[in-house]
Order: structure tokens, then sequence, then C-alpha cells
């Protein structure tokens, strides 16, 4: 497509409390290292790197009337995405996301607070839906219901993506697969939607040709230092990932999805839009923040270039 890509993203925007060791962790022990907040969830990070890629973007996300729900729309507002199809509720707890990352960076165990996301029902995307259809891509995770990722699939005619978000939350997005322009998971997630082992490059490559079997139209499995697998009705390719000095690797799986749903709504093909992914991913691990303020569009192509 040419002009300006109209995208809405429904999901989750919590605030990360990041704790990042010194040294290797030890556990049920204190850890000298740093801690850092920022605001991050899978939903809110998609919304914020397609905004930094030039897409008018709109984020939908349940938000809390409480300083950390303030901070969110500040702090989220601030990259240019708008807000203002948001769900802000009296009484509730705004998510929280508490994780813990060894002295290079990798998570080694998170807490997930993100209940609020439950209130996101469909009677409440109901009235949104003329809105989602107006766009040229609709983004999804899997922390909504169920039932509003089932729903979502049924009433919205625009283009949609999901990223699955975890293992525990990934065979939400089953009934909603025939409907996607292409699903986003990692490894572990792949393996909880298709119940392949994914281990390395060619169980990656069987995961995500099965979810094209079982109805995506493209499908992306990340696997971290590994690379990535990609898959469509046509073809099914690896890309190894270079070697890279982690400093987070929070939120590269979301920057990741962003860039595969920019590049494959210009009518990139699968090998550039995966590469676009991978460029957008490394990008993020190459900075602390959950979101890397420096990409752009022409920046994420000349990285994507770097990638072949």
């Amino acid at each position: 497509m040419t002009g300006t890509l109209r995208c809405a993203v429904v999901g989750g925007a919590n605030v990360d409390i990041g704790g990042f060791s010194a040294g290797p962790i030890v556990p049920r022990d204190s850890n000298p290292g740093r801690v850092v907040r920022s605001v991050g969830g899978v939903g809110r990070n998609i919304a914020c790197t397609l905004s930094l890629l030039g897409a008018e973007t709109h984020l939908v996300s349940p938000l809390g009337l409480d300083a950390f729900g303030e901070l969110i729309q500040r702090d989220t507002r601030r990259y240019g995405v708008d807000m203002g199809h948001s769900l802000v509720l009296e009484g509730a707890s705004s998510s929280v996301y508490l994780y813990i990352a060894g002295p290079r960076g990798d998570m080694e165990l998170a807490v997930s607070d993100m209940d609020i996301c439950s209130s996101l029902t469909p009677e409440r995307i109901e009235p949104l839906v003329p809105f989602l259809n107006a766009m040229d891509a609709v983004v999804m995770d899997a922390n909504l219901p169920q039932e509003t990722i089932s729903y979502i699939a049924g009433h919205v005619t625009s283009p949609l993506f999901a990223d699955a978000v975890s293992a525990v939350k990934a065979p939400r997005l089953l009934c909603a697969l025939p409907r996607l322009a292409a699903v986003k998971p990692n490894g572990a997630e792949a393996e909880a939607l298709t119940g392949v082992k994914v281990r390395d490059a060619a169980s990656g490559l069987e995961a995500a040709k099965s979810l094209v079997a079982m109805g995506a139209k493209r499908a992306y499995v990340t696997l971290g230092a590994l690379g990535a697998c990609c898959a469509d009705e046509a073809a099914a390719v690896y890309l190894p990932s270079r070697p890279s000095a982690i400093v987070s690797a929070t939120g590269a799986g979301d920057a990741f999805t962003a860039a595969a749903v920019w590049a494959q709504m210009r009518g990139l093909g699968l090998m550039d839009s995966a590469r676009s992914g991978m460029a957008a991913a490394r990008a993020t691990i190459e900075c602390i923040e959950t979101i890397n303020g420096a990409l752009t569009g022409e920046e994420l192509i000349r990285r994507a270039h770097m990638e072949e």
C-alpha cells in the first residue's frame, strides 16, 4: 500500500519494573544490581514501534484511573500513539510487569499482573468495530480474553494480526488463526499453539508451517539468539540471527511483530518482512528501554538490509 498506514492495536499496556543483576543470579538471595521502571506491555510496545515507523497508530487498552495509568498514557503519547479509544476504569489497578534479568540482559523470571485486561470484553469492543474496520491493519495480543479475541476475529474485517504474548496465553488465539494475516509466537508459544516441540531451526520451521496449515496466512516463529522461522502458503524460511551485544531483550519480540506488520502491509514478501522484524528486534535489544526511540522507517530499512 502507499500513503500513511493506519493501524489500531488492541491489547495490554503496563508499567515494567525490571531488576538487572550485576552478576549471576543467586536464587533466594539479594542480588546486587540496578532497578529500572519503564512503560511496556505487548500491545503498547507494538503500537509505539508502529508509530515510530510512521504509521498513524491507535491503542485500545484498559487502564486504571491511577498513577500508573497516567504514566502509561503520558509515556505512550510521547511516541505519537493516539490513546483516545482506550478504556479508563475507576477502581481498577493498571497492569504491572515485574521481571528479573541476568547480567547479559536475558530475562530470568517475570510476574505479570494484567487482570485488568479481562475488562476488555466483547461488549466493550462492539462500539469500536466501525473504527477498527476503518483501519488498514488491526493488531491484537493474547492478553485479551479468549471471547474477545473470538469476537474481534468474527467482526473485524481489516487485515488482522496477532502476537501470542506467552505460552500460557497463546492458545487463546487458536479460534482466530483462520482470520489472521500473520501470527507471531516465540518458540514456546508456537509449541503451545501447535504441539510441535520447538528446540531448533528445523522444529521452528515445522511449527511455522503448522500454523499456516491451521489457517494463518503467515507465521513468524522467533527463536531468540537462533533467529526466526517463517512460513506462508508458498514457502518456509529460516533466518539465522547475527551476533549482537544484548543490553535488554525485553520488548524485542514486540518490535519484531510491529515491524513485520509494517513490512507486510507495504507488500513486502515473507523473507523481507521477517528481516524487517529481526532488524527491529535487534534495535530493541541494543537499548535498556522496551522501545528504541531512534527507530524510524528509514532506519528499519537500513537495518533490514544488514540482515541479508
